[in-house]
């Protein structure tokens, strides 16, 4: 929540329901808490500055804003590269489209933070089988490993991928518990 302490003086107070976090920052510029609360609530039509009005006023709101936006910048690619570490098959097109990237910036991105760009990175199709099956468990059909495997670049059709999957069953890393249609349930469940 933003109060007012007078036309100069903001400051931003921020807490949790159960008052366990909460924080408090002082000397907001009034145009950039305006700004930040706009964006915060998705209001589309931007407004220019309406209390700095001498020079020194305006370019010390712009300097506030830029520290601001740097900051935010850093933290949403931080944001970005977790949001791809939580599964080996995190949906990066979503990522872009939440980040506001087109893919090649993504990329750039996920490079810089130590994540591949390319997840196939010359795996096997039975060893990205094998990652997606250790990451996601559940069960296990033709069809889904056809989709996992499309999702990280690998073409197969059904019947290579029913030899993936007995292969990861003769591995110990599914069982078998149907055959007709042939369905395997992951051995950590």
């Amino acid at each position: 929540m933003f109060s007012v302490c007078g036309m100069k003086k903001w400051f931003a107070q921020f807490g949790s329901s159960d008052k366990e976090h909460e924080g408090s920052v002082y000397d907001v510029h009034p145009d950039l808490a305006e700004a930040f609360i706009d964006a915060i609530r998705n209001q589309v039509n931007v407004q220019g500055p309406r209390h700095a009005g001498s020079f020194d006023d305006l370019t010390s709101t712009i300097a506030q804003t830029s520290r601001t936006i740097q900051h935010l910048e850093a933290f949403r690619e931080l944001a970005i590269a977790a949001a791809d570490r939580t599964n080996p098959h995190a949906d990066r097109k979503a990522i872009a489209i939440a980040a506001g990237f087109p893919p090649s910036r993504l990329y750039r991105v996920l490079e810089k933070h130590g994540r591949p760009a390319d997840r196939k990175q010359g795996a096997t199709q039975v060893q990205a089988l094998e990652q997606s099956v250790r990451a996601l468990g559940g069960l296990w059909d033709p069809q889904r490993a056809v989709t996992v495997l499309a999702d990280v670049n690998h073409q197969v059709d059904e019947k290579r991928t029913r030899q993936i999957l007995r292969d990861l069953a003769e591995a110990g890393l599914l069982t078998k518990i149907q055959d007709r249609p042939v369905q395997y349930r992951a051995i950590d469940e």
